[in-house]
């Protein structure tokens, strides 16, 4: 089985670590369930989720966000 993206690595942190799905939609201005319906984080919350979660945006979205540097 393959390992999962970093993009997955994301969503899942967001639905296993606890309160983070609902910090994550608040900041978002979206509904918790929105938030676990996610296989990726949506580009346009990208920003918003990494604030909340800590991740920079390419980790999230390296097929969106190129690498810094």
């Amino acid at each position: 089985m393959p390992s999962k993206s970093r993009a997955d690595r994301a969503c899942a942190k967001i639905k296993e670590t606890r309160g983070l799905a609902v910090r994550v939609a608040e900041a978002c201005g979206i509904a918790r369930s929105a938030v676990y319906q996610w296989d990726r984080v949506p580009i346009e919350r990208v920003h918003a989720v990494s604030k909340v979660i800590g991740m920079t945006p390419h980790q999230i979205r390296p097929d969106i966000f190129k690498r810094r540097g």
